[in-house]
């Protein structure tokens, strides 16, 4: 079950960080696109904001990196893009109904993602074999 969640994962950030050049290449309609360096001074941006709405998602994806209890520092990093991306989706994708079903959809993905990989960790103690041993008691 938690292959299927990460599955989920890589698909939502994937489509999460190419959806903003993509809908710039269809916006564009039947036009001449430019070439070389300008078409790439135009998405390039895109890419980056992508990326900035995609990571949380990616970063859960990556298998043993937002697991377990031996990475706090990743766990919120996720957390927080996953943060930034759920406000993304509200503010940019609650705009019309065209958007309104891909929207609801990624955020109950990303609450699932959250709900699974996030939130059962917060205590963050320390596990077994990681416990002082020294006779100093």
């Amino acid at each position: 079950m938690t292959a299927l969640f990460r599955l989920l994962a890589l698909l939502l950030g994937t489509a999460m960080t190419l959806a903003p050049a993509v809908l710039l290449l269809f916006s564009h309609g039947s036009g001449q696109l430019p070439s070389g360096d300008r078409l790439f001074n135009l998405l390039a941006p895109l890419l980056v904001i992508g990326l900035a709405f995609g990571l949380g998602p990616l970063l859960i994806a990556l298998p043993r990196l937002v697991a377990g209890q031996r990475n706090p520092g990743a766990r919120l990093a996720a957390a927080l893009l996953l943060l930034l991306s759920a406000g993304g989706l509200v503010l940019f994708g609650m705009g019309g109904m065209a958007s309104l079903l891909p929207a609801v959809l990624g955020l109950l993905a990303e609450g699932l993602l959250f709900a699974v990989f996030v939130w059962p960790a917060r205590s963050f103690s320390t596990p077994p074999g990681d416990q002082d041993n020294s006779p100093s008691m």
